[in-house]
């Protein structure tokens, strides 16, 4: 019997595309917004989708960046990233003019509801990368968008003027208080599920996991849908280099974030596994 498979990327939608730095916005401590000139990217993106940027001539591998915001109309994209290391300090020090490679879109992306309801979207963190681009594609399609951004405190926040206009609602949680509620992001969940149809999270694994569980309790009529973090060095699955454990009807699985991935729903993902795992790239 051949083993259980989920599905996977379609490569045949990536392109390996010349870009054009339009400028770097300084959001806050060492998080940034990258604008780029790509328009076969900016055309072919969905929501969840990702891109390998190239960061400069030389050893370093290709990094990893949730779509944020897409303009087809413009020919750009746009990825919303914090300095970690070495990689990250190169991107964000990118001036206007300056030239790289976008290999995209790459990765599984959320699922876009075909009739509308309510969708909940549930960020942690740098976790909010990808939702500009997914609230918008909903709002387009008639949803009612409400929007929980969690971080450690409100200079960690994805400005709201990054979010699209039109949400039905906007709760901002940080551990320390400095604005919105006092707490994690999960402490706000319970009081916003009651007519969801949709929970759309991305975040630090362990904060997935305590979302799809909560989730699983309290509304398990709920599509609960989770980008999840792991170290990607190609993108594509050449490298393996993000092999995550996965559940398949039940059944444990390995699979590469790259391509089942990132964006599982949350009855997919093996997560005392995952947490075991690396998040990120520097």
């Amino acid at each position: 019997m051949s083993p259980v498979q989920l599905p996977e990327s379609d490569l045949s939608r990536a392109h390996d595309e010349a870009a054009t730095c339009l400028g770097v916005d300084e959001l806050g401590p060492d998080l940034h917004l990258l604008t780029l000139e790509a328009p076969a990217a900016s055309r072919a993106a969905l929501p969840g989708e990702f891109a390998q940027l190239q960061v400069a001539a030389g050893p370093l591998l290709r990094r990893p960046f949730s779509f944020c915001a897409v303009d087809p109309g413009q020919g750009t994209v746009s990825f919303y990233l914090r300095v970690y290391g070495e990689g990250t300090r190169r991107l964000a020090h990118l001036t206007p003019g300056s030239c790289l490679r976008l290999l995209g879109p790459l990765g599984r992306g959320f699922t876009l509801p075909e009739t509308p309801g309510t969708s909940l979207l549930v960020a942690g963190g740098v976790g909010a990368a990808p939702f500009p681009h997914l609230a918008a594609q909903l709002l387009a399609r008639g949803e009612r968008v409400h929007w929980l951004n969690g971080a450690a405190g409100s200079a960690q926040l994805l400005p709201l003027r990054l979010m699209p206009g039109g949400l039905a609602g906007s709760v901002q949680v940080t551990f320390d208080g400095c604005s919105g509620r006092r707490g994690l992001v999960t402490d706000a969940l319970p009081e916003l599920l009651g007519a969801v149809d949709r929970v759309y999270a991305c975040g630090p694994n362990p904060m997935l996991q305590a979302v799809a569980e909560m989730v699983s309790r309290l509304r398990p009529e709920a599509l609960v849908e989770v980008s999840i973090e792991a170290p990607m060095g190609c993108g594509f699955g050449t490298c393996l280099g993000c092999s995550i454990p996965l559940l398949a009807q039940g059944v444990r699985v390995p699979g590469l974030c790259c391509r089942q991935g990132p964006v599982l729903e949350a009855g997919q993902v093996d997560w005392e596994g995952l947490r075991q795992q690396p998040a990120h790239l520097e």
